[in-house]
């Protein structure tokens, strides 16, 4: 008896409270429906499998260089006020000229890295004893002030070499030189160009005129040393060194170098 009993129970739970419908192998996902609904999804999205990947920041730290290298303008801009930055086709184009001409003359036929320069640079310092060169282009010269510190070690300089040379398959040569101008230091506290047209001649970077882009040029080279307003004559004369290269590369005429090599270095008044 007792087992008819629990039979009766157990066919009126069936009858009256049934199993839900959706549950049972009848029910199985169709495979080709997911499957085709994931790829919309990923499709869709900006999927990338680096987003799998743990922030770039926790990677060890070569890692982490050749990625900031390949991506060198985010560090530049955490260090520049973005109200500041200058697009380089608002610049007066006589800046960037000098800024090439006296820095890195072959800044647009090499790789980022001048093979020229390092040896003129080995053989200068081997003469001197010293380090006296560096034989930087402008874009080893953006990695070291982005990435990288400013010791004179073979370490930092073979690091600095091959991160340019991949900051230089990420970028074009004028997004190079416009971080660069944004971003180098001018002295008298000044980092990138809007400062440094401001501090030095009370202007906008669209307002300086050739002498001011050969002055600013000028000082890239030793800030401190040429600074116009302690050592106004060391200043000028690197400014018209700037004028007479410019002119060697056909930036300029000759007779424009000479007539601006003649004029004054205006400045802001203190």
């Amino acid at each position: 008896m007792k087992k008819i009993g629990f039979i009766l129970i157990f066919l009126l739970v069936f009858l009256f409270f049934p199993f839900p419908k959706n549950i049972g192998p009848q029910n199985k996902p169709d495979m080709k429906s997911v499957t085709s609904s994931v790829e919309t999804t990923v499709r869709n999205s900006e999927f990338s499998p680096l987003s799998i990947l743990p922030a770039p920041a926790s990677w060890p730290r070569p890692l982490y260089l050749v990625w900031q290298a390949a991506h060198v303008k985010q560090a530049v801009q955490e260090k520049v006020n973005k109200d500041a930055w200058v697009a380089i086709e608002k610049l007066p184009a006589t800046l960037p000229q000098a800024v090439v001409a006296i820095e890195d003359h072959r800044f647009y036929e090499h790789s980022g890295v001048d093979i020229d320069g390092i040896f003129r640079a080995l053989l200068a310092n081997i003469q001197a004893d010293e380090i006296v060169q560096g034989g930087s282009t402008i874009t080893q010269q953006l990695i070291k002030n982005a990435l990288l510190s400013s010791t004179q070690t073979v370490e930092r300089k073979t690091l600095e070499i091959f991160l340019a040379l991949i900051a230089e398959s990420s970028y074009s040569k004028d997004d190079i030189l416009e971080m660069y101008l944004n971003s180098a230091y001018f002295g008298a506290g000044a980092y990138g160009v809007t400062q440094a047209a401001n501090t030095y001649f009370g202007k906008t970077p669209a307002e300086l005129s050739l002498s001011d882009s050969a002055t600013l040029a000028g000082l890239l080279n030793a800030p401190s040393a040429l600074n116009p307003y302690e050592n106004p004559e060391d200043c000028k004369n690197r400014r018209n060194l700037v004028l007479k290269t410019m002119a060697k590369r056909g930036m300029i005429t000759g007779a424009l170098a000479t007539s601006t090599s003649n004029e004054p270095i205006v400045l802001r008044e203190k």
